[in-house]
């Protein structure tokens, strides 16, 4: 395990910290590339049934892109391009990710900070959280499917917003964006997260796994006639499993549902 990201796989929610507290938990070239092993290996845990991301103390969720990267990774188009494989191949590993994600935000949130938590399904942030993508103060573009994830999350307007702006703003405009999905008081944060993310795990698994590939498709295309038939049909597959029995036994017999994500 690379101490620059923990990971906390206890039962069924997995937890990945960004651990660096004294850069604002900047993520690294090399942790970039780390995530992406670090996230296969929990798709393959079938036990996994919820992941959340935070950073490392209260400061920040994540400052984005580690600065001290440029002089050796970021220098011209070439290399950029070679980062950006690294850096995107992450954040699609995020986005496709077959169970649920939460980012857990305290502080702030910018830059690749942000591109990552919009490539998560919920954003839970404190009343002191922060978020921006200052790119424009580096001379840099973000990607096309950075911008892809943060227009989906937050629409066109408030992307232009905060990409040709560059302003870091409050929790209270992140909330008025749709960036933010809830803010809770910091003394209820963390009690919150665990709350969220273990309603997530208790839930079918195999339906969240459907739910969000059906959500993805509907993101870039949402015109339902234009599915294929496979695709159309993916909604009905559940109703084969032992897990769709199990729920509705469940409910006429008034107790909980016991998913074994079969």
């Amino acid at each position: 395990m690379n101490e620059q990201i923990l990971i906390d796989n206890a039962g069924s929610v997995a937890t990945i910290t960004f651990n660096r507290p004294d850069q604002r938990n900047a993520i690294s070239y090399e942790m970039w590339r780390n995530l992406v092993g670090i996230l296969d290996d929990l798709e393959d845990d079938v036990a996994v049934r919820c992941v959340v991301f935070r950073g490392a103390g209260d400061e920040a969720f994540s400052a984005g892109a580690d600065i001290k990267d440029f002089d050796e990774h970021r220098y011209d188009s070439a290399s950029a391009s070679r980062y950006a494989k690294a850096f995107e191949s992450a954040l699609d590993r995020v986005e496709r990710l077959r169970c649920p994600t939460i980012s857990a935000i305290q502080g702030f949130c910018v830059g690749g900070g942000l591109e990552l938590a919009a490539a998560t399904d919920i954003r839970i942030a404190t009343k002191g959280s922060r978020f921006g993508v200052p790119v424009n103060r580096l001379g840099l573009t973000a990607g096309w499917d950075e911008l892809r994830r943060m227009i989906a999350v937050a629409g066109l307007p408030a992307v232009k917003y905060l990409v040709l702006s560059g302003r870091i703003i409050d929790v209270g405009d992140a909330v008025r964006f749709g960036l933010v999905t809830s803010v809770v008081a910091d003394e209820d944060f963390e009690a919150e997260v665990e709350k969220l993310a273990s309603q997530i795990a208790s839930g079918a698994p195999l339906a969240a796994r459907d739910h969000k590939i059906m959500m993805r498709r509907l993101s870039v295309e949402p015109d339902t006639e234009k599915l294929s038939e496979e695709d159309f049909n993916l909604q009905f597959r559940v109703f084969d499993s032992a897990d769709f029995r199990e729920g509705v036994r469940a409910f006429k017999e008034k107790r909980r549902p016991e998913f074994r994500g079969e």
